[in-house]
């Protein structure tokens, strides 16, 4: 049973937090209407915008025709090879110094737009002239805007003015236009083929705006973007973002067309140099070549010989054994010069004369010991003193055969020299038979060879000369188009489906963000249901419906209205709750409430109403001496009249004397609070307040008393004590929350007796059991549509 309970409490709970939602749907199917129809307004009047894309692919360059840097010598083998990466192109692609020279072929910094009835349109093609910037080195780059009207009058005079408030000024195409120091030259524009039918529009008037170069380049550049197809493969995929479309496809096109300018003329200058060090080169190589054909040719002349080999053949055989032996003495004694002078200048280190060809058997002897001893020192040196025994006996050793050696070498060297004079003589005398042979043919050979190797290196050159020329005359492109530029049909902004589902939501989330705030925020009773929440402990009565601007606040006979059935049921709970009591007196109802304001006059006058129209005879005591409010409900100029306080002042008055009837009412009779006097709490505290209800009770079936705000003052607890009943009205959407926790507190305190709650003003849509089932019955229902009407003030 428990937990049956709790789960219907949870669903009761549930459903009184989504209520409040479902309560504004005309609002949100409003909002939602507004919303989409904003949406649309923003979709049909934004300005959108179109992507382009394009790709290609870059080429190695040593396989693009043309030249790298080092390609030429790289063949020779002088440098390696050389590839760029594609990162670099990409690098190169999205430079700015590329786009500045889109910008410059397009003229994209002179803009013109179109006025329409909302915003202006970019016109990129379909316009009736041109016009281009003369360039001033003189002037300091644009820095603002600059701007001026042009209109079409005929094939020859367009209009011209300034600012659009200006006055019209004719032209003539070709003419110069100055503005702020700057010239601009205007063409006429051929438009046969254009689709725009405002092209044939005398009245055609068109924005012409030049934008500064540097600001329109950071924007082109913010919305490139060029990126490549993966890590490996050299596919790079170009994109773009233009309010025109067809624009931002040319500008891809023309991009990718000034990448490949660029590349090929990188290539060619690369070229161009290479051609430039080989024909210098050739011109120093030939002039060698003519050098050499030139030596040979003289020495030929002055030896008057035509063929040396032939002519010499015999002779030379000879001459060369002659030469061979003599070049082997003249090396013998070049070698033992040189042995002396070494042994002269390193007199601590060993000597060898193998492979130096000396022949002398005692010599080398001679040496070979020297080195024997000289090592034997060296090693005895590191361990002994120069003093030493054996130090000084090795020192003698080597002295002696340093001296023999010296001798020794110098008669081979004698030998020699007789040797070389006598080989001499032998090669004098067959020169002297063959006087007619050049003396030098050693000349003539080392002539020979440097003409060969002059040669070989003007035989390169001429053969790259030819490699770099067929470069320049057949360069290809460094990037091979895949794609060419191409603008997609639909804009990528606005998206319609997303802005129209924005629209949706905003339009539902309007209105219940509204209410949700309004829960979250809002600390005022609405409902039945804040009452049981916070007060579980007290007798609800009833609710009173919330009156529209202008009914009627007071029930009348035979009335079958909300309000008459609110207070009927009132009536009812309020009796059950009587005949709880023990006593059969006549019942003492306090209507009260925790503040001004609530409707506790309201109520009283009502309920009091309601019981005589029942056939009870009541009395409506108005105890709300402070300031009364009763006489709003009747007659007005019956404020100042007699009552309460009047009774409670003198012994002069009864009860008949200072009560009346009600017109329509005459069950009902009314004492009303009577002059305000200086000190309403000490006048209730008096015993004569005990007479009246005494008085009343004899003559009355229910007394109904209208007293003062328990919060401020403390009347009602006074007159507390004769009450049966007290009904404590509260207001909804007035009445703070925090004002039940003082309501609590009285109850608690048992300030007030049996108390039961009343709960004013209620929304219809906000009644505890609903508006289905209470207050419609019999009377007219309105439906959906024209309570939508309703609210909406149709």
């Amino acid at each position: 049973m428990n937990s049956t309970t709790d789960s219907k409490s949870n669903e009761v709970s549930l459903r009184d937090q989504i209520r409040p939602f479902l309560s504004v749907w005309p609002w949100v199917l409003l909002s939602v209407i507004m919303c989409l129809f904003l949406s649309g307004m923003y979709l049909r009047y934004t300005t959108k915008k179109y992507e382009a894309t394009a790709s290609i692919i870059i080429k190695d360059t040593q396989f693009g025709g043309g030249l790298s840097e080092t390609g030429v010598l790289g063949d020779i083998g002088l440098f390696g090879s050389n590839f760029n990466s594609v990162e670099n192109e990409i690098e190169i692609l999205n430079s700015k110094r590329l786009l500045s020279k889109v910008i410059d072929h397009f003229k994209l910094d002179i803009n013109y737009y179109r006025k329409g009835n909302v915003k202006s349109s970019d016109v990129y093609e379909s316009r009736f002239l041109d016009i281009t910037q003369l360039k001033n080195d003189s002037l300091l780059p644009l820095r603002e805007n600059i701007s001026f009207f042009v209109k079409k009058n005929n094939d020859s005079l367009f209009g011209f003015k300034s600012t659009e408030e200006g006055n019209w000024v004719n032209k003539k195409y070709g003419e110069i236009i100055t503005i702020d120091n700057r010239n601009f030259l205007v063409t006429p524009k051929n438009v046969n083929n254009l689709a725009d039918s405002k092209e044939n529009n005398d009245e055609d008037i068109l924005h012409v705006v030049i934008h500064p170069k540097s600001k329109l380049l950071q924007d082109y550049h913010s919305r490139l973007n060029v990126v490549s197809s993966g890590k490996r493969g050299s596919v790079v995929n170009l994109s773009i973002t233009d309010v025109v479309g067809d624009r931002a496809a040319d500008v891809l096109d023309q991009l990718i067309e000034e990448y490949n300018k660029d590349a090929i003329n990188d290539k060619n200058i690369v070229a161009k140099n290479t051609a430039a060090f080989i024909e210098e080169r050739l011109k120093e190589i030939t002039k060698d070549l003519d050098s050499v054909e030139t030596g040979i040719k003289d020495f030929k002349t002055s030896v008057q010989v035509v063929d040396i080999e032939v002519e010499t053949a015999i002779d030379l055989e000879k001459a060369n054994q002659i030469e061979a032996e003599l070049l082997k003495v003249e090396t013998q004694l070049s070698i033992g010069r040189s042995l002396k002078e070494f042994m002269v200048r390193d007199l601590e280190k060993t000597v060898t004369t193998a492979g130096l060809g000396i022949n002398d058997i005692q010599l080398n002897q001679l040496i070979g010991k020297y080195n024997e001893i000289l090592t034997t020192f060296q090693r005895v040196s590191q361990t002994s003193t120069s003093e030493s025994p054996v130090m000084i006996q090795l020192t003698s050793e080597l002295t002696a055969l340093k001296r023999n050696i010296f001798t020794t070498l110098d008669n081979y060297i004698n030998n020699l020299k007789l040797e070389r004079n006598s080989l001499a003589q032998k090669s004098n005398q067959i020169n002297a038979t063959i006087s007619r042979v050049p003396s030098n043919e050693k000349t003539s050979r080392n002539i020979k060879r440097n003409r060969e190797v002059v040669e070989a290196i003007y035989l390169i050159l001429r053969e790259k000369q030819e490699t770099t020329a067929i470069s320049l005359a057949v360069t290809a492109p460094k990037a091979k188009i895949v794609d060419s530029g191409y603008a997609s049909e639909n804009p990528i902004s606005p998206k319609p489906k997303i802005i129209l589902l924005a629209g949706f939501i905003l339009g539902v989330m309007i209105p219940i963000g509204i209410v949700y705030l309004k829960q979250l925020f809002y600390n005022k009773i609405e409902s039945r249901k804040d009452l049981e929440r916070a007060l579980p402990e007290v007798t609800i009565l009833g609710e009173i419906p919330k009156l529209e601007s202008g009914a009627d606040n007071r029930i009348v006979p035979n009335d079958r209205s909300v309000l008459a059935e609110s207070f009927r049921i009132i009536r009812t709970n309020i009796q059950y709750k009587l005949n709880t009591l023990a006593h059969k007196e006549t019942p003492v109802v306090l209507v009260t409430s925790t503040v001004k304001g609530e409707g506790k006059t309201l109520t009283a006058f009502n309920l009091a109403s309601t019981f005589a129209y029942s056939g009870k005879k009541v009395l409506l005591i108005g105890g709300d001496i402070r300031n009364p409010q009763l006489h709003r409900f009747f007659n007005r100029k019956l404020k100042h009249k007699k009552g309460l306080t009047d009774y409670l002042v003198t012994n002069d008055f009864d009860l008949n004397d200072l009560v009346f009837n009600v017109d329509d009412n005459p069950k009902l009779s009314i004492l009303q609070s009577g002059t305000i006097p200086p000190n309403p709490a000490e006048l209730l505290m008096q015993d004569r307040i005990m007479q009246l209800f005494d008085e009343a009770k004899s003559q009355y079936d229910m007394i109904i008393v209208d007293t003062a705000p328990t919060i401020l003052v403390t009347d009602t607890f006074l007159i507390n004590k004769y009450a049966d009943v007290t009904v404590y009205v509260s207001r909804a959407n007035y009445t703070d929350l925090s004002l039940l926790d003082y309501i609590s507190d009285t109850l608690k305190a048992e300030k007030l007796s049996n108390i039961a709650m009343v709960i004013n003003s209620v929304k219809l849509a906000n009644f505890g059991y609903g508006n289905k089932y209470g207050y419609t019955y019999s009377a007219d229902k309105q439906s959906t549509l024209s309570r939508l009407k309703s609210k909406l003030g149709f």
